[in-house]
């Protein structure tokens, strides 16, 4: 029971941190900037949506697309963890990582309807470091079926708590200011880059056995 709760802490922590709600709370803010609160709370909820389907669609079919690439999970483990490391070496410079939001994505994003959907839905919350993070965990070789639970379970909480972030996120803003949300964001970019760190190590160990 132990094992479980911790295992359910460390992905929420993990998925959150890395998915960053608070990080996205002055973006949400000044590209919402004149909107109503029912057009903000519109966008939010399509953002939430579209992160939820991205992240719980990859997550299933992540091995399945691994095992039609030839790809291990152990190759992937190697792959995303340096993927991982550096959009929270991009957080804790306090910018916002080029694997989730590009110029050409801030452009799109222009559009009033296409908001909740890019950049906001994909790739500022489910990006490629979220989804890396969700497909690792839930294909991990220790993982039982419990565990594969508890990480839907750990994406539906970390959704959740995100969607009542960004509903609050003029009043965040204004406590907190885009200073606060760079600390914040910097400190989650710490905790982002142990994890990276610990897939690398666990991909390379499975890979190169004689290393373990």
């Amino acid at each position: 029971m132990y094992a479980s709760i911790l295992f359910f802490i460390t992905v929420f922590v993990a998925i959150f941190s890395i998915l960053n709600p608070v990080g996205a709370v002055p973006i949400l803010v000044s590209m919402t900037e004149g909107y109503t609160r029912n057009e903000r709370n519109s966008v939010i909820r399509k953002s939430i949506m579209v992160a939820g389907g991205m992240l719980f669609g990859f997550t299933i079919l992540g091995i399945y697309i691994f095992q039609g690439l030839g790809i291990s999970i152990a190759d992937f483990q190697v792959a995303g963890g340096i993927l991982v490391f550096k959009v929270a070496f991009d957080m804790m410079q306090g910018k916002t990582s080029n694997t989730k939001l590009t110029a050409t994505e801030q452009e799109e994003s222009l559009q009033k309807d296409s908001i909740g959907v890019v950049p906001l839905g994909t790739p500022l919350l489910a990006g490629p470091g979220s989804i890396t993070t969700a497909i690792i965990y839930f294909n991990l070789k220790s993982v039982s079926i419990s565990d594969r639970l508890l990480v839907f379970l750990a994406i539906a909480a970390v959704l959740v708590v995100s969607l009542v972030i960004l509903i609050y996120a003029v009043r965040i803003f204004e406590k907190i200011g885009k200073t606060g949300s760079l600390i914040l964001s910097r400190i989650m970019g710490l905790l982002i880059a142990a994890v990276g760190v610990s897939f690398i190590a666990e991909g390379v160990s499975t890979l190169f056995p004689i290393l373990g």
